[in-house]
């Protein structure tokens, strides 16, 4: 866990940037996310001018990489001692630093929504960034604005999927990433969140499924993939426009696996109706947009399903390993959702054989020792 000290020499990197004292800056951690980044909102005291000739907001250029915390940026910030604020982020070499900023520029250079880096410093994992305020998109959806909604998020998404894969110097959703990503539903929600004595799914049912999700994934149209664009992660801008954040982690994978991020959201649930007029309208907006989508609709919707059977086996370990590692309970609040979600697409495709012998399995085994927990209520919590 990180110590106060390292807020202390954020602090001091933050008054070289911008050239002022450290007196002058106004330094408040705000609300984080699952990983042990830290952010911090940056304004000035009032009287306390900042030298500067570099807008926040512009292109590619505004980009300072930084070896050492010894060297400045140039040229300097602009910023006001009015209104205008700036986000800071103390960020630990284990969260895929380099990764942030490659993906940030990719995203940047596309026309997509992210928020412009000022500066950065990979040694002491110190970035300085846009503000995009504190309005998440999972404030404003409601049943009156979620058609609107949806459909602004889904077309950042479609931008997303037509960057070039040549462009895009990423990491590859492969086999082994799959079963590496799944592997924490085993190890975390089953053995060690449930407590079960036989933890591992019996080897033939589990390597079955895994080899169905991997052909799931192999069959699709390929892009650059988020891998977490949800309610949490998209921002409601001043100026109407939606801004995507938490983009480190992106990678090369199926089409679908953003939509379910999305439309299968961890944090709220739409019905199942709703779901699926949405992702008809993203497939067809993703053909008008030269993306090649292999099958018809009905087969979009099994790699959404499907796809959306891997994405929440592993959330269900990773929020287990959130409460149980991490000290972050409040996650557990997020897994009857979850939950639904895994058994909604058990239930769907239970007549493949694949998917209907880990059900049998998953509703013999696991079930019983889920319905024991204190945060199963055996009825959805979602809000809609």
């Amino acid at each position: 866990m990180q110590t106060a000290q390292p807020q202390a020499q954020l602090c001091w990197w933050l008054s070289r940037v911008l050239q002022v004292p450290e007196a002058a800056l106004n330094v408040r951690q705000i609300a984080g996310d699952a990983s042990p980044r830290r952010y911090f909102r940056v304004s000035l005291s009032a009287g306390s001018p900042a030298t500067s000739s570099h807008v926040p907001g512009a292109g590619d250029s505004a980009i300072t990489e930084q070896a050492s915390p010894n060297e400045l940026s140039e040229p300097p910030l602009v910023m006001s001692t009015d209104d205008e604020t700036l986000i800071a982020a103390s960020s630990p070499p284990s969260e895929n630093n380099e990764a942030f900023l490659a993906v940030q520029k990719l995203l940047h250079r596309a026309g997509l929504t992210v928020p412009s880096l000022l500066a950065s410093d990979l040694d002491s994992g110190f970035f300085l960034m846009e503000d995009f305020g504190d309005v998440l998109l999972s404030v404003r959806l409601t049943p009156a604005t979620a058609d609107n909604l949806y459909s602004q998020a889904l077309g950042e998404l479609s931008g997303l999927a037509t960057i070039p894969c040549v462009d895009a110097d990423l990491p590859v959703f492969d086999a082994q990433r799959i079963a590496d990503e799944l592997s924490v539903f085993p190890e975390w929600f089953l053995q060690k969140h449930l407590g079960l004595a036989q933890a591992d799914p019996p080897s033939a049912i589990w390597q079955e499924l895994l080899a169905l999700l991997v052909s799931v994934f192999r069959e699709q149209s390929q892009c650059v993939v988020h891998r977490d664009f949800h309610s949490r992660n998209i921002m409601c801008l001043a100026d109407g426009r939606l801004g995507m954040i938490d983009f480190q982690d992106a990678v090369l994978g199926p089409v679908t696996y953003d939509p379910v991020s999305l439309l299968k959201d961890c944090y709220i649930c739409w019905p199942r109706d709703d779901q699926l007029r949405w992702l008809g309208a993203y497939r067809e907006q993703l053909m008008a947009r030269g993306v090649k989508i292999s099958g018809d609709a009905q087969a979009f919707v099994r790699q959404f399903d499907l796809v959306g059977l891997q994405r929440h086996l592993r959330v269900m370990g990773v929020f287990a390993r959130l409460c149980l590692r991490d000290q972050k309970p409040d996650y557990l609040n997020d897994l009857p959702l979850v939950l639904d979600y895994v058994r909604e697409a058990l239930a769907l495709y239970d007549a493949e054989p694949a998917v209907g012998a880990f059900s049998d399995w998953f509703e013999e085994a696991v079930m019983p020792k889920v319905a024991s927990q204190h945060w199963y209520s055996g009825q959805r919590t979602d809000k809609y």
